[in-house]
């Protein structure tokens, strides 16, 4: 194929863009200038106005960031180099030349800690194809991004996100777009990153629509957490718990202490219930840039929302801290009585339509339940907007049966995109299969791209019937399939 260059004009200039499958990407433009020097620990600033044709064919510095070892997942959803000019975003549209397209902005998984929005995960073709114009972005992450000071500057990574956005409803006509119909979507911490993103007074007006992925409204910090964060790196540092001295320490270093101080977050005696929160890089609440928590300002919300979370999100998380072949049963009971699910929602796992048994089986359902799918239900109960909620209980054959549906896992069937996992190798061939329902990542790719063009993904929204779409191999409409164990919940707090 013969790549064809194309002109956009944005407003800090000219971006030259590549004719791909059909569609036209536009890879690093930034939207904000590097967050390093002078800018480092600081709220964004515009970028640098360009003279002549920027040339935006190839992948762009991914945010500087760790790598966690072993990780074959790693060149599918993180940046293959890295560099301080990494505040950028890229954009897949039909066609430049395009009026009134709507818009996609997708916010990156990896618990804050690792990412990048152009990794071939979230390459944005299909939704180009599909007549949308799809713009990844990257953001601040780990200690640079997310490190909470108390001194009326927090929340930079999505600080990060709301320049993008702010860029995006100045910029996106230049590409097709319509700046009043945007939607957000992300997965994992870009779920996350979308709820946080609806509590934040200075986003409102910069999408009409969200979509959260795997998200969770409990992620977010109280000062008094956050801060024992902080001084817990400022020791692993050697350094003081302000601004200025973690500003003084070299990037490299920041780096190399993020991925260490992700794992000690797991150390569930240190950091008690908090560590199934996953990561310790989080947005906090009670702050000039996030008032309130995202679930007490879920009834202000009046944008259209679909969530959904996984069955077994925890059991990549279990994987991890080497608990998913086997918890003895005293350790067992003692993690089931720190996220207190040690009385009525055991019982409703044992007792109830799953069955469950063993102490894995027990801890997963739980960790699952406490951190992602009751706070998603939660929340939702709490808006008086609309919302739409699904459940994804495919399962991998190619996995053994204790991962079940694991976090991720849906990615690539919301973009209808199987060939990019495959792509990966031998990982992402054993990740799917060759036999991987192509039949659901239609039918789940269609229902995203209908809620985003409409509001109306296909089914009810989430009301007093409680109706959930279950996606699997034959998917499933159910009225309230959370109930047995939404009620053991209850009774537990």
């Amino acid at each position: 194929m013969v790549h064809k260059l194309l002109i956009a004009r944005t407003e800090s200039g000219i971006v030259a863009g590549v004719e791909d499958r059909r569609a036209v990407r536009f890879r690093s433009i930034p939207y904000a200038s590097p967050p390093f020097g002078e800018n480092r620990f600081q709220p964004p600033v515009p970028p640098a106005a360009w003279e002549g044709v920027r040339d935006t064919a190839e992948f762009g510095a991914g945010v500087p960031q760790g790598r966690f070892e072993g990780d074959p997942f790693d060149p599918y959803f993180n940046p293959a180099h890295q560099g301080e000019d990494c505040l950028t975003l890229d954009v897949w549209t039909p066609d430049p030349a395009a009026v009134g397209l709507p818009v996609l902005v997708w916010i990156h998984g990896g618990g804050f800690i690792t990412g990048t929005g152009s990794a071939p995960a979230h390459d944005g073709y299909t939704f180009a194809r599909d007549g949308f114009v799809h713009v990844g972005i990257n953001y601040r992450l780990g200690i640079d991004g997310f490190t909470f000071f108390d001194d009326g500057i927090e929340n930079l990574g999505l600080l990060d996100q709301i320049a993008a956005l702010e860029w995006v409803q100045r910029n996106i006509v230049a590409f097709g777009g319509d700046p009043s119909r945007v939607t957000i979507f992300g997965q994992s911490g870009g779920g996350v990153a979308v709820i946080d993103l609806m509590a934040m007074p200075a986003a409102r007006g910069l999408f009409a629509q969200a979509i959260a992925m795997s998200g969770t409204p409990i992620a977010a910090a109280t000062k008094e957490s956050a801060l024992r964060v902080t001084e817990r790196l400022a020791e692993r540092l050697g350094v003081e718990p302000t601004r200025e001295a973690f500003a003084a320490v070299p990037l490299e270093r920041t780096v190399a202490e993020t991925i260490p101080m992700a794992l000690e977050f797991f150390d569930f005696a240190q950091w008690g219930r908090e560590s199934f929160t996953v990561s310790p890089f989080r947005a906090v609440y009670g702050t000039a840039s996030m008032p309130v928590s995202p679930l007490a300002a879920a009834s202000d919300s009046t944008v259209p929302f679909m969530t959904g979370t996984l069955r077994n999100e925890a059991t990549g998380f279990l994987a991890g801290v080497g608990m998913i072949d086997g918890i003895p049963d005293a350790v067992g009971a003692q993690m089931l009585a720190l996220l207190g699910a040690d009385g009525a929602v055991e019982r409703a796992y044992r007792d109830g339509p799953r069955r469950l048994s063993s102490s894995v089986q027990l801890v997963e359902a739980a960790w699952t339940d406490f951190a992602f799918r009751m706070p998603t239900l939660a929340l939702v109960d709490a808006r008086t907007a609309t919302s739409h909620v699904y459940e994804f209980l495919w399962e991998s054959p190619m996995f053994p049966p204790s991962l079940g549906a694991n976090h991720a896992l849906e990615v690539p069937f919301m973009r209808d995109d199987l060939a990019a996992m495959r792509a990966v190798g031998p990982a992402g061939i054993a990740t799917l299969g060759a036999d991987a329902p192509q039949q659901l990542a239609t039918r789940m790719h269609t229902a995203f791209v209908d809620f985003a063009r409409t509001g109306d993904p296909g089914w009810p929204a989430y009301d007093t019937d409680r109706a959930t779409m279950i996606f699997n191999t034959v998917d499933a409409l159910e009225n309230d399939p959370a109930a047995m164990e939404r009620q053991a919940w209850k009774e537990e707090q």
